[in-house]
């Protein structure tokens, strides 16, 4: 029996791929921006567990862009208030907590029972991101990620059986979480072409003062392919992308 909520999904799935999906665990790390709104995208298309993890709170600054920011919920932390938000959507969604963030003493906990891991991990926490692609290749587990870019957004999948996160972007893998403090993720690797107002100096720039700019429409575009990517996979009806290939969509 489909609930009422997921009613009009039929037709563009079927009972048996609804079905499928209620009984699909989707683990998100960051309830930020990708992380945010990719977990209301899935809670509306029936996904029945998610697992949420991140130790942030909701600022001021984080409305232009961040789904369940408000000025109702600054101050909130952020894995709460998108649990809030995505349980009045569906009140029987399972949804378990992480407010300390992944890191590598509960990792194992977070991946448990997963059917796909979305890293949506803040760009500066570069090493958990790193630990996270490590602990869900050992699960034989896809990973997905998305970055928004000004109008525009890209999404990149790794298979557990493919090139991992290290060989992408060309770091040796067998550097220790400790040793990658300090690295981010290389902007070019993203994308195979930036907004015509951003040049490397900028770029640097951003990266020394920690403030990346960022709009509403690229963190929803990235979001809602990365999710059509997922979900088509799960179902088995399309494969994703996978990198060294990587979707992009850019209006600029």
């Amino acid at each position: 029996m489909i609930k009422e909520q997921f009613s009009r999904n039929l037709g563009i799935m079927s009972e048996n791929e609804i079905n499928k999906l209620q009984d699909t665990k989707i683990v998100i790390a960051g309830c930020g921006c990708i992380g945010g709104f990719s977990a209301e995208l899935l809670t509306r298309m029936g996904v029945g567990k998610l697992a949420l993890a991140d130790p942030d709170i909701f600022d001021v600054s984080n409305i232009n862009r961040q789904c369940a920011a408000s000025f109702n919920t600054v101050g909130q932390l952020k894995v709460d208030a998108l649990s809030d938000h995505l349980l009045a959507i569906n009140p029987d969604l399972e949804i378990t907590r992480f407010t300390k963030g992944v890191n590598e003493e509960n990792m194992d906990e977070f991946l448990a029972d997963a059917d796909y891991v979305i890293d949506a991990i803040d760009y500066f926490c570069f090493p958990d991101a790193i630990a996270l692609h490590r602990a869900a290749r050992k699960k034989d587990l896809y990973i997905i990620t998305a970055v928004a870019l000004g109008f525009g957004a890209s999404v990149l999948t790794f298979a557990p059986d493919g090139m991992s996160i290290e060989e992408y972007i060309g770091i040796p893998e067998s550097l220790s979480i400790e040793q990658l403090k300090g690295i981010t993720f290389p902007a070019s690797q993203y994308t195979s072409y930036l907004p015509s107002y951003v040049n490397e100096e900028m770029i640097e720039e951003f990266l020394e003062k920690k403030t990346i700019p960022t709009i509403s429409v690229g963190q929803a575009l990235g979001p809602g392919a990365l999710v059509s990517q997922l979900v088509l996979h799960l179902l088995d009806r399309k494969q994703p992308l996978l990198v060294p290939d990587k979707f992009q969509l850019q209006f600029e």
